[in-house]
Parts: structure tokens; C-alpha cells; sequence
């Protein structure tokens, strides 16, 4: 810490460090705001070794807001603001100061990165507060915001890097080559190994696989099934999964040979799987982790964006595989359809049929909720129709997720996590259809499902319907955490849930015991086993599986 502590004020030009303190820590990354002698503030973030590839998460992050920040000051050049370069959003990225990705040689033992502190206040201590009108006009900035990256596109797949930082024998496509107008800049940018984070979960990163980079997305697609179909093989137990709860008696039991087989059925469409000639096939970078705590604004003038924050992970894939709605826009509860018809009845707002037959306070909570809710459902769907306004490449590309196709990509990294049933499903359904997808009528479909097949397939898809239900009943109770949750909240929302884990779990336990015959120890044991959260200890505080905040 005390090396850390001295390069962070060297490179601010001060004598030395007055003050290190924790500014933040969440599954990635450790971060300190160190204060000098002179009164300066730095942020010093060190990643945990224990997620991504050494060397080049940092790497490419580093190199990742540079390219942006000279992007940016490129795009417009009249709009400065305490002196950073911003994009024509006026949306600037923190400024580099040292770096460091080689843990093994540098002086700190550990990969580093020492840049400026975000300026303004973060955006998660004043949402709650902002009204309507205030709100909109951050989306509005987020629209605007990513339609910058969708309008500077790129002619092949990895992430970011200067070309110096990668050695012989490491692949990669200078950017130049990809259409891209060269940036002013004394860096040459190339494109890489990929730091998708869908490539390092769950270890992902300690495997030998093709890292890329790509130079079309059939090769990109094969490869996400290439990977998972090697990181199922290596599997000697299934990783925790948020979606499901499987293995109990005469429930349905995961096993590696149908995951195994739905991946090598996916690798033999996955060369047919993206939208030809679309704008959406187009690999473009993308900030795929906007919430609240990742956006900060100005404190006296709050709908203007000051600073966007944690660039690692950012890479270039497709526009259909990049595109989500910012996190801090969802919420638990059916959303509108997608387009202009919105037509819905009235229990979709949360308000029962029989609502005039209930006690009058009883009528006041439900709507209330139902305010609230209607609050979030429209701001959501607001996000959609400035996509389709004014960035219809995203919202082609949101389209396309909904699709069968969509959905099978995605669903190739979610296999080990038991999502081989519907994978299933979903290629029987392509099957079904292949005739209607444009440019495929005279190809045979690489894959086919007998009758029996799809019989068979129907039963075990009702079986892990009853398993998704248990989780979902869970989920619910707990405030309506998302599909695959893996204990990661908020630090306000930390000592409510854990308490609220707790009654969850004593209540699962009492339904198994009922449930499942056997000794009072072989239903206990079964009942630990099959909860989906397992403890975890951090530093002598036992946390359940709310094993980190973010």
C-alpha cells in the first residue's frame, strides 16, 4: 500500500501521500481515494487477482478510455470542461495518470491503475430525489451517449489495446485497418484478446481458449460455443445458478451429457445465427455496466453527466450482443411490450379485478405499489422509444434478443448454469422455422429433432419449469431480485436482505422437510444442499450469500 500510496502522488507531480482512504470495493476491484500533501485526489483501483486474465484486463482498460477520451476531444473539440477532453455529449472519461498491468515486475506486486477522480456527485445519492422531468433528461444523455458508439464502428471483435502492450505471438487487428478515421494520438490502438467478462466468469479466464480477436461474427459465435463447450468439459460440479433449483427427488438433475449435447447443437448453427445485413451484426464498444453508481453529475446542475466510470470489461462484439438497458432502469415486474402498442389490461398495472371488494386500506397500499411501479414501467419503456427515435441501430438490436436466434446466442453462455433445456427448446423451434429466415431456404437446417425427440423434450421442459417456479418464489420474497442473481446488492438495501435471507431459507428448509421422505439428518442435509445460496465468510463477518455489495 505504501508503494501504491507513492506512485499516486508522483504522478499527480506531489511529494507525497497525506491520506489513503477505502473509496470502494466490489467483486472486481479494490478502490482508494488517495489525498496528497498538497491537497490533490487521486483514485488508486486495484483489480482482484481472482477475475480476469492477468495483465490484460488492465491493459485494455487503460488503453479503452484513452481511445475514448481522444474520440471524444476528436468529436469536439470547442467543449472543454476543468480541462478534460469530452465527447460531443459533453460525457468525459477519467484521465489516466500511471499504470501498471505487470504484477509480477512492478514495485506494487499487483496490476494498478491510478487515475482522476470523477468529478461531480455520483448519480445513485440523488436519483431517489430527481423528478420526472430531470430523469428524462439523463436518458435523453444516455441515448445520445450510445449513439456514439453505435455510429463509430469497428471491422472486427476483441477489446482495445495499444499495439506495444501486446507482445509476438498475441493476435491482434490494428484499428486503422477496420475503417475507423485515425485518431491523433502518439498510441497505435489494435484490437485484442476479448475481455468480455463472459469469457472470465467462474474461472473462464484460467482456460485455453480462443480469445480472439475475431474478424467476423460466424467465427465469433462458434467461438462462445467453442468455449462453454470446453468449460462444461472441465466442470467436475456445476457452478452456483441463480435461476433454478434442481436435484431433488424426483426432481429434474442437471447433467453434463445434455449440456454438452446442446452446445455441439449450437455449434452447428451458430454460423447462421446473426441478422445478415443489419446494422445490429455491426461490432461497435459498448459500456455495458451503467449503473447509478458508474455515472456521476454535476451536484448544482444534476441532468448534466460529469463522469462515466469502470471501463473494464468494455470491448468491441456486435451491437445485438452489447446492447441492454442501463441497469439502474429495471425493475422487477412485467414491462410493456415492445413497440408502439401498448395496449394492456388493468392487472398488468398491479391492481386486482376484485380491487373495489377489499378494505379500503388494503386498497390504498395496492395502488400506492401500483404508482411506484407505473413510476419505473415508464420511465423503462421511455429508454425504449428514445432508442427508436433516435438510435434505431440499438433498438434493431434489442429486437433481434427477442428472437430465436437472439435468444439461443445468449443462451450458449448460460449452459452450465442450466440453461440446456430451453437451448433446446429454442433449436427446435429454429428448426421449425428455418425456411423463413432469409438467405437459409435452400440450406438444410444443420440440426434436426425427431417426434419422439420433442416428446420426450416437452416432459423434461415442464419438470424444469417446476424448478425455475421454486426460484422464482424465492427471488419474489426477496424483493424481486433478477434471474442469475448471485448475492450482489446495494450497500443500503445489504442489512435488509441478509435478515430477510435468513427467514427465506428457514421457511425452504420447513417445505423440504415436509416434502421429502427420510431421517430428520438426510432431509436437513438435502435441504442444505439444495439451497441456492451458499454462505460465504469475508474476513471474520459471516455474510450468507450476499457475499459482496456493490
Amino acid at each position: 500500500m505504501n508503494e501504491l500510496a507513492r506512485i499516486a502522488a508522483a504522478s499527480v507531480g506531489s511529494e507525497f501521500c497525506l491520506n489513503v482512504k477505502k473509496h470502494a470495493e466490489g467483486q472486481h476491484n479494490k478502490v482508494y481515494l488517495v489525498t496528497t500533501n498538497d491537497g490533490k485526489e487521486v483514485i488508486a483501483k486495484v483489480p482482484h487477482p481472482i477475475f480476469g486474465r492477468p495483465y490484460f484486463t488492465t491493459a485494455s482498460e487503460v488503453a479503452t478510455m484513452d481511445y475514448v477520451r481522444q474520440l471524444a476531444s476528436q468529436s469536439s473539440r470547442a467543449v472543454t470542461d476543468n480541462a478534460q477532453a469530452r465527447n460531443i455529449l459533453g460525457l468525459p472519461v477519467p484521465k489516466v495518470h500511471a499504470w501498471d498491468p505487470n504484477a509480477s515486475t512492478n514495485t506494487v506486486g499487483a496490476e494498478y491503475i491510478i487515475m482522476e477522480k470523477a468529478p461531480g456527485v455520483n448519480l445513485r445519492k440523488i436519483w431517489p430525489d430527481l423528478e420526472r422531468a430531470q430523469r428524462l433528461q439523463i436518458l435523453e444523455s444516455m441515448i445520445q451517449f450510445q449513439k456514439a458508439f453505435t455510429s463509430s464502428t469497428f471491422g472486427a471483435i476483441g477489446s482495445l489495446y495499444y499495439a506495444e502492450q501486446l507482445g509476438a505471438g498475441i493476435s491482434s487487428i490494428a484499428v486503422e485497418k477496420q475503417g475507423q478515421k485515425p485518431l491523433e494520438s502518439t498510441q497505435s490502438f489494435v484490437l485484442g484478446p476479448t475481455t468480455d467478462f463472459r469469457f472470465l466468469v467462474d474461472e473462464r479466464y484460467k482456460m485455453d481458449c480462443d480469445w480472439g480477436p475475431w474478424s467476423c461474427v460466424e467465427d465469433y459465435l462458434e467461438g462462445i460455443g467453442t468455449r462453454e463447450l470446453k468449460y462444461v468439459e472441465s466442470l467436475t460440479r456445476f457452478p452456483q445458478a441463480g435461476v433454478g433449483i434442481f436435484g431433488g427427488p424426483g426432481w429434474l438433475e442437471p447433467t453434463k451429457a445434455d449440456k454438452l449435447t446442446a452446445l455441439q447443437d449450437y455449434i452447428k448453427v451458430s454460423r447462421y445465427l446473426a441478422p445478415r445485413y443489419s446494422p445490429a451484426t455491426v461490432p461497435v464498444l459498448w459500456h455495458s455496466d451503467l449503473h447509478l453508481s458508474n455515472i456521476y453529475v454535476n451536484p448544482d446542475e444534476p441532468t448534466r453527466i460529469t463522469c462515466i466510470i469502470d471501463w473494464q470489461s468494455t470491448h468491441v462484439a456486435p451491437l445485438f450482443y452489447q446492447v441492454e438497458t442501463p441497469e439502474f432502469l429495471d425493475f422487477q415486474g412485467p414491462k410493456y411490450p415492445r413497440g408502439l402498442d401498448m395496449e394492456v389490461d388493468v392487472e398488468f398495472f398491479g391492481i386486482p379485478s376484485n380491487i373495489s371488494e377489499l378494505l379500503e386500506d388494503e386498497q390504498n397500499k395496492i395502488r400506492k405499489e401500483a404508482l411506484v411501479l407505473s413510476k419505473k414501467r415508464s420511465l423503462y419503456k421511455m429508454y425504449e422509444l428514445y432508442c427508436l427515435c433516435d438510435n434505431y441501430d440499438a433498438y434493431e438490436a434489442f429486437r433481434f434478443q427477442e428472437t430465436t436466434q437472439g435468444a439461443l446466442i445468449f443462451g450458449a453462455s448460460r449452459v452450465a448454469y442450466h440453461s440446456e433445456i430451453p437451448m433446446r427448446k429454442w433449436l427446435m423451434r429454429l428448426e421449425e422455422g428455418w425456411n423463413t429466415i432469409p438467405g437459409y431456404d435452400k440450406i438444410p437446417c444443420p440440426v434436426h429433432y425427431s417426434k419422439q425427440e420433442r416428446e420426450a423434450h416437452a416432459e423434461v421442459y415442464e419438470y424444469w419449469g417446476y424448478c425455475i417456479g421454486m426460484m422464482e418464489d424465492i427471488l419474489k420474497r426477496l424483493g424481486g431480485q433478477p434471474d442469475y442473481w448471485d448475492g450482489s446488492v446495494s450497500h443500503e438495501a445489504y442489512p435488509y436482505l441478509k435478515e430477510m435471507l435468513k427467514r427465506v431459507r428457514r421457511d425452504f428448509v420447513s417445505i423440504v422437510l415436509e416434502t421429502v421422505d427420510g431421517t430428520d439428518e438426510e432431509r436437513n442435509q438435502l435441504a442444505e444442499t439444495l439451497w441456492p445460496f451458499k454462505d460465504q465468510d469475508e474476513g471474520d463477518v459471516e455474510v450468507g450469500c450476499l457475499g459482496t455489495s456493490r
